[in-house]
Parts: structure tokens; sequence; C-alpha cells
């Protein structure tokens, strides 16, 4: 009796827990393949899931880290637009959306840039309907 009550309780809290594993495996899968279309190598270290702000870290060549920073964000606005989409109650849907892009500026030594946006903006660029040079004006000011 009391080993199948310890049993009962280790698979409730199994399925619980799988649960909001899998909508962020969902995420993250989206936002991997989105970037992997573009031929950005993301590794699943490289995002950070808070519970309010989606960060990932890209690294980008010399002269393209606006190219890469757009793809960054517009993956994170697709990925947040499925996980709409898909209506689960344990959707991750962050409110900001936070890209670092890595810089090579010689050899051995590498430049930070990183720029926020909001979920709606993100989301607005991966659907088109904000265009990637509205975006850039809008983020300069964000750009550390």
């Amino acid at each position: 009796m009391q080993s199948t009550r310890i049993l009962f309780i280790a698979l409730f809290a199994l399925l619980v827990g799988t649960d909001g594993l899998l909508g962020n495996y969902a995420f993250k899968k989206k936002v991997k393949t989105v970037c992997q279309s573009y031929r950005i190598t993301v590794e699943s270290s490289n995002y950070s899931l808070g519970e309010n702000e989606f960060s990932i870290e890209l690294e980008s060549g010399r002269n393209n880290f606006e190219m890469v920073m757009l793809i960054g964000f517009a993956a994170a606005g697709q990925a947040i637009e499925h996980q709409i989409q898909m209506g689960k109650s344990n959707a991750y849907t962050p409110e900001t959306v936070v890209v670092n892009v890595a810089v090579p500026i010689s050899k051995g030594e590498t430049n930070m840039f990183i720029a926020t946006c909001s979920k709606q903006m993100a989301i607005d660029l991966a659907n088109g309907t904000m265009d990637s040079s509205d975006f850039m004006q809008k983020i300069k000011m964000e750009i550390q």
C-alpha cells in the first residue's frame, strides 16, 4: 500500500514536470530550426529561458552582426508565436527577447552587442509585418 502510494506520487510528479519541459523543448527546437535555416549554429547551452525573458547568444562574422541579430529576434518571434498558436497552458511566451551577438574584432578578441525588444516586436519581425530596417531603427537605441 505504501509503495503504491509512493509510485503514484512519483508518476504524478514526473507527468507534471514533463509537461513544462515539453513546452520549453518545442520553443528551443523552433528557435534552433529557424537559425539553422539561415546557417547559424545554435546549441542549447546558448539559450536562457527566464520567467519573462528569453536570451540567446549567437556568433557572427566581422561584417554581418546585424543580420545575425535580426535572425535571432525573428527566430524567437516565430517560436513565441508558435507557442501561442499551440494554445497550451504551459506555453512559454516571454515578454522580452534579448539577443547577444559576439563579433570578432581581432585574433582571439570579441566584442559583444546586446539588444532587447518586446515579444510583439519580435513576432512582427518574424511575420514580416515590420520591415527589418524599421526594426533595427527601433532597437538601435537599445544596443549596448
